[in-house]
């Protein structure tokens, strides 16, 4: 879906910044086309990117899908809708987009602002652009499986990368965090108030590198369930220490060009109502965030979602539940990883390593960081949501399934990709599973404009039966 209003956004709000630091001669240089730079600054480069990543990446097409997947939503009307009744999960063109932004927009100026802010010595531009890359590779290779890694960059002298294998870019992902953490200690100029994300500060922009590690070793839990635990405990003891590191985006502003995309997708198509999944989970936990988070149907006063696969159409949302204003809304925060999730982190970590005491504390402190982060609840709340008989009241109760179920409900609205990675590394919640068309497909399918351009290089794959490399240990 393509959305202009976003791609505006991104470009003014390049501008607004990087116009600042213009100088009258620059505009005065003969035989130079001001529309067609040739050599853009960091300070243009900086707020361009820490938009960019959070909006295009993951906030628009990749997590509306992922979100139906997950049915933390259901496709109330048009394209998700189609893709709640999996009639077009099989197109070539439904995350082209996202391909095109990330290996077209985002991948080549984090690549010139690692190239420039080397050569400049301004290391803290270039450890914020290889965290940056790292999480963008991710998302790349966790949707399709093998994708260009080692080749990007090259423009014109490569036009047609290589795919390469997800377990080398897994290791690469890793590489490129550690030298992020190394060259943020290098220091240099300071981006200041072009980072759109944590306003230029070292510290905090080290500690999401830590806490993306922590994540990325979690992933490998079926490939090696001992070594991915421990290394992802290793990493996350120097990731975030509470919630106020969070690695969100909160920049967005109640403009036609600079509101939040998902508002943008509810105002201009309304293709999302709540998922049933969604509202009878937290009605059976009592879960005092059903209330803040989804509206009750106008004409009843009930809250009812909204059951994926069904036929039924409802893209005025007169018959089913929408989110609440409460969190979808023009200014809304999106966050890309939060602290209540390197909690679950360590407590999935934990249990594999037979540390269940250790586990059961991450556990309940992963879900009091959620409850606070979305709806700023009380701490006698939190109590009371955690002594629900369907919780597990003792570290020998806790399992993954338990974990993996609060990681789902506390990644709900905006971050629906990552409970689709916890479903295929997991199988975890079930429910996901248990629907009336059939399971969701296991990665998303190539892309239209990539198979044009690079088709002797795309593998041949099923979305329904072929995981990516960390899903069933297979390349393709």
């Amino acid at each position: 879906m393509k959305n202009n209003r976003i791609l505006s956004f991104l470009l003014a709000a390049g501008l607004a910044i990087g116009f600042s630091s213009c100088s009258d001669d620059v505009l005065d240089e003969i035989d130079t086309n001001p529309n067609s730079p040739e050599d853009v600054s960091l300070n243009l480069l900086m707020p361009q990117v820490t938009v960019n990543v959070p909006t295009a990446v993951t906030g628009t097409d990749l997590g509306w899908y992922a979100s139906i997947y997950v049915r933390h939503t259901a496709g109330a009307h048009g394209q998700l809708q189609e893709a709640d009744r999996r009639s077009n999960q099989e197109a070539s063109s439904i995350v082209n987009n996202v391909w095109n932004n990330i290996y077209a927009g985002v991948l080549p100026d984090l690549n010139v602002i690692i190239e420039k802010g080397t050569e400049e010595g301004n290391f803290v531009h270039v450890g914020i652009a290889k965290v940056l890359k790292a999480y963008t590779m991710s998302v790349a290779t966790d949707t399709w499986g093998r994708v260009p890694f080692s080749e990007i960059g090259l423009g014109s002298e490569l036009r047609k990368p290589k795919f390469d294998p997800q377990q080398q870019i897994y290791t690469g992902i890793q590489n490129l965090l550690d030298e992020a953490i190394a060259d943020l200690a290098r220091g240099g100029a300071n981006p200041g108030t072009t980072d759109l994300i944590y306003g230029g500060s070292a510290e905090k922009w080290t500690k999401a590198a830590w806490s993306l590690k922590a994540r990325y070793y979690n992933r490998l839990s079926k490939v090696d369930p001992q070594g991915s635990a421990t290394s992802a405990l290793a990493a996350a003891a120097n990731g975030f220490a509470s919630s106020a590191d969070n690695f969100t985006f909160a920049k967005y502003t109640a403009t036609a060009i600079g509101e939040h995309p998902w508002f943008q997708e509810s105002n201009d198509r309304a293709h999302h109502s709540v998922s049933d999944a969604f509202v009878s989970t937290l009605t059976s936990l009592s879960d005092p965030r059903l209330q803040a988070y989804v509206k009750p149907v106008p004409s009843t006063g009930v809250i009812t979602g909204f059951p994926n696969g069904n036929q039924e159409n409802d893209q005025a949302g007169e018959k089913y539940s929408r989110p609440s204003a409460a969190i979808l809304n023009a200014t809304a925060t999106m966050p890309l990883m939060t602290f209540d999730e390197l909690k679950f982190i360590q407590a999935e970590a934990n249990l594999r390593l037979g540390n269940a005491d250790v586990a059961y504390t991450a556990y309940k402190d992963g879900v009091s960081a959620a409850m606070k982060r979305q709806i700023a609840a009380s701490d006698a709340a939190i109590t009371t949501y955690l002594t629900d008989e369907d919780l597990p009241q003792s570290a020998g109760a806790l399992s993954v399934e338990d974990i993996v179920l609060q990681k789902w409900i506390a990644f709900w609205l905006y971050q629906p990709f990552e409970a689709y990675n916890d479903w295929r590394r997991t199988g975890f919640p079930g429910f996901i599973n248990e629907h009336q068309i059939s399971a969701p497909p296991r990665r998303f399918a190539y892309t239209t404009s990539e198979i044009a351009a690079n088709g002797e290089n795309v593998p041949t794959v099923q979305i329904y039966s072929n995981g990516v490399w960390w899903d069933d240990q297979s390349e393709d």
